[in-house]
């Protein structure tokens, strides 16, 4: 059975009409056929394989960005200290001072083009008073980090609030006590504190005291240690981060540094036993497999967790003399 569109009837001169067969157009009464349920879903399944392929490419090109821009922050904070040490006769800043004062992520400030933060400063005042202690800077903050870059309402523990930080000054090596370089200072309650370090308690370094060589010391690496234990104040955020703006505590807990004595991203308690003081928590990132850590000379290499620990150890001291190198 056919169906003839207008158009295809025709008129002779005499008046009657013919169908014009060229202009002829078959059309089916039946409709046009449709997916089966099997076949929509294989096009779904197909569509689920795709994503779970291209999900994975997606994330690893993410964190590809975060770990590029959280190496960007060290070269930052590198030249600043340069800067920094070039005004102050070779002198990298204290790592801390003592009482809440102002250290080494306050002092390079101005050079990383936030003077007029430093510039509010009262540098023998306590911190917990300054207004800028809720005002993150961004060089400061990894952007792995995946908590709040401010802290505010904790009552537990009030010094907990703040802009946080998640890098560290290198602090040393702990020599074995058979050795002969293993000057420390006494600290009971947090661990004891070499003197060895880029950075460290109440002594700043100059560039001609790094005899080991500026580009085989690590200076500063990354810092995000949060207790893994269910118990206590420090398995949630910020962990055991600290605002930038403290040089450290009213006794020997030091806010700017950390001593190597574990390896990057070991997994440790502050406050569940087997105990580990505040001075000697590990450093660690988000990044997968490894930190971010900026060499004297202003470089930045990407250190594996795997990294041999006497290796890395030997990287934390500035005058140790085990001619290590940094990893490539």
């Amino acid at each position: 059975m056919y169906k003839y569109f207008r158009g295809s009837i025709r008129r002779k001169p005499d008046g009657s009409s013919y169908i014009n067969p060229l202009c002829r157009h078959k059309r089916s009464r039946r409709g046009a056929r449709a997916f089966t349920l099997v076949e929509l879903l294989v096009v779904i399944a197909i569509i689920g394989i795709l994503i779970a392929l291209l999900l994975p490419a997606v994330q690893a090109a993410r964190e590809a960005a975060r770990r590029m821009q959280c190496t960007n922050n060290l070269k930052q904070i590198g030249l600043a200290l340069h800067n920094y040490a070039n005004q102050h006769r070779e002198y990298f800043p204290y790592g801390a001072y003592g009482g809440y004062r102002h250290a080494l992520f306050s002092h390079i400030l101005p050079f990383l083009e936030q003077r007029t933060i430093y510039d509010t400063f009262n540098l023998n005042g306590n911190t917990k008073d300054e207004p800028h202690r809720y005002t993150p800077i961004p060089v400061y903050i990894c952007p792995s980090y995946p908590g709040p870059a401010v802290i505010q309402n904790r009552t537990d523990y009030e010094w907990l609030n703040g802009a946080i930080i998640t890098y560290q000054g290198v602090g040393g090596r702990i020599y074995s006590r058979s050795g002969t370089k293993n000057p420390t200072l006494p600290c009971d309650t947090y661990g004891e504190q070499p003197t060895n370090g880029f950075f460290g308690y109440n002594f700043a370094r100059n560039m001609r005291d790094v005899t080991d060589g500026l580009s085989n010391t690590l200076a500063i690496g990354e810092f995000v240690q949060k207790d893994q234990g269910p118990n206590g104040p420090f398995n949630t955020w910020p962990g055991n981060c600290r605002c930038w703006i403290y040089g450290n505590d009213f006794s020997c807990g030091n806010y700017n540094a950390k001593v190597l004595v574990h390896p990057i991203n070991a997994k440790v308690d502050r406050m569940n036993a087997p105990y580990v003081g505040y001075n000697h928590l590990p450093m660690g990132s988000h990044h997968p497999g490894g930190a971010n850590f900026l060499v004297g000379d202003g470089s930045v290499h990407f250190l594996s967790e795997n990294l041999d620990l006497e290796v890395y150890q030997s990287l934390g001291s500035c005058d140790g003399g085990e001619n290590e190198r940094i990893p490539q």
